[in-house]
């Protein structure tokens, strides 16, 4: 079974930079999670943070804070 690991998410809008951690599988399902509790946040639809993130790919950072991996016992 497969261990998600932490990311670290650095959102840059015009007038205020976020941080966010989130636990996921990918880079991708982070990108999805991150975005989904922005909107929330912002009271938007997750669609809305979603075509912001891709129309403005230089304006935020997703990167791996923590990775999990598991091992065999011997």
């Amino acid at each position: 079974m497969a261990c998600k690991s932490l990311f670290y998410g650095l959102f840059n809008f015009r007038n205020e930079l976020r941080k966010l951690y989130a636990y996921a599988y990918t880079e991708k399902q982070a990108k999805i999670v991150m975005a989904r509790r922005l909107a929330k946040q912002q009271e938007v639809l997750p669609v809305i943070v979603l075509g912001w993130l891709k129309e403005h790919p230089n304006s935020f950072r997703i990167v791996t804070e923590t990775e999990w991996r598991e091992t065999e016992d011997v």
